[in-house]
């Protein structure tokens, strides 16, 4: 005898609570998150948290794009003075990459910082029906949304790149510094 059927014989065994529920958690815990609410928020943040990956994928390969010409003019002529294509590769990895680290870790800051403080005048104790105000978790996979921005980030280095094989560096010197295409 185990859990739900172990505590009714407790309840049943006990005159003083006799007409007493027994209420399973499991139970109460599969009711709460089929709720309509509960789904429909759930879902709501899933949604938004997609949204707002795109977007900040889009961020990182359209502030790239708008660095490019610049970027590769300078590359074109570091080229010319020695450096291989992967060294260029790895310099314009290092031009982006600062940015969307730093922009990511204040940005996951900053919303655990605001969660932090809204939860209190929030109240959602009054929304989850407990006693006191529900503790703030920060999931343990936060640091992975980090993931999809390094990928645009190699995305685009690796565009960069195959742009800048095509590339003749006579072509560079020829026009002084300023590369063809």
């Amino acid at each position: 005898m185990g859990g739900r059927d172990g505590a009714a014989a407790a309840v049943a065994a006990t005159p003083a609570l006799t007409g007493a529920e027994v209420a399973d958690r499991q139970d109460r815990l599969a009711a709460e998150r089929g709720a309509p609410l509960t789904t429909g928020l759930v879902r709501l943040v899933v949604g938004s948290a997609l949204v707002l990956g795109v977007f900040a994928v889009l961020v990182v390969v359209l502030a790239a794009q708008a660095g490019a010409p610049e970027r590769r003019r300078t590359l074109a002529t570091v080229r010319t003075l020695g450096l291989t294509a992967r060294q260029v590769g790895r310099v314009t990895a290092g031009e982006l990459l600062p940015g969307v680290l730093l922009a990511t870790a204040a940005g996951t800051a900053l919303g655990v910082l605001v969660a932090g403080l809204v939860a209190g005048p929030l109240q959602l104790q009054l929304v989850t029906g407990q006693a006191v105000a529900p503790t703030l978790v920060v999931p343990w996979w936060s640091p992975a949304v980090v993931l999809p921005l390094l990928l645009a980030v190699a995305a685009v280095v690796a565009v960069d790149s195959s742009l800048r094989r095509r590339e003749r560096l006579a072509d560079v010197l020829r026009v002084g510094g300023q590369p063809t295409g």
